[in-house]
């Protein structure tokens, strides 16, 4: 009586497994998987990174603004930069003062830069966040 587990002669040797081009193109298939993910997660993590920003320079925009208000400065017409730290990060405010058709309010436009795209007072980076408003002269009496 014959062993069924036994290998007969008359099989191929490369019969029970696979071939290295085909260990190869599997590795090749993986590697293109695995490295499309990981981009995937690096892209979101540089996504994340970039809302902070945007989010800490609309909260120092706002402090700008809010520290105008109740210091009641009756700003003058022009530009102005001044550094607006939030948290960790360096931000350049750019305050802008336009005249408005009635004398008693000004319109403000703050824009918050990153402080290393800024030189010499020129704001040559991307603006991350701005903030527009209209102020009322304090000594006016409206309010």
């Amino acid at each position: 009586m014959k062993n069924p587990l036994l290998k007969t002669s008359t099989q191929s040797p490369s019969a029970s497994g696979f071939t290295l081009i085909e260990v190869l193109i599997g590795l090749a298939i993986l590697a293109i998987a695995l490295t499309s993910g990981l981009k995937a997660i690096s892209q979101s993590a540089q996504t994340q990174t970039g809302i902070e920003a945007r989010y800490l320079a609309l909260w120092s925009a706002n402090n700008a603004l809010n520290e105008m208000i109740f210091t009641k400065e009756w700003p003058e017409i022009g530009s102005k930069t001044f550094p607006c730290p939030q948290l960790k990060e360096n931000f350049i405010c750019k305050k802008t003062v336009f005249a408005t058709p009635n004398p008693i309010f000004k319109r403000i436009e703050i824009a918050v830069y990153l402080e290393s795209s800024i030189a010499s007072g020129v704001t040559a980076g991307s603006r991350l966040a701005i903030l527009t408003t209209v102020i009322i002269n304090p000594v006016s009496g409206l309010l």
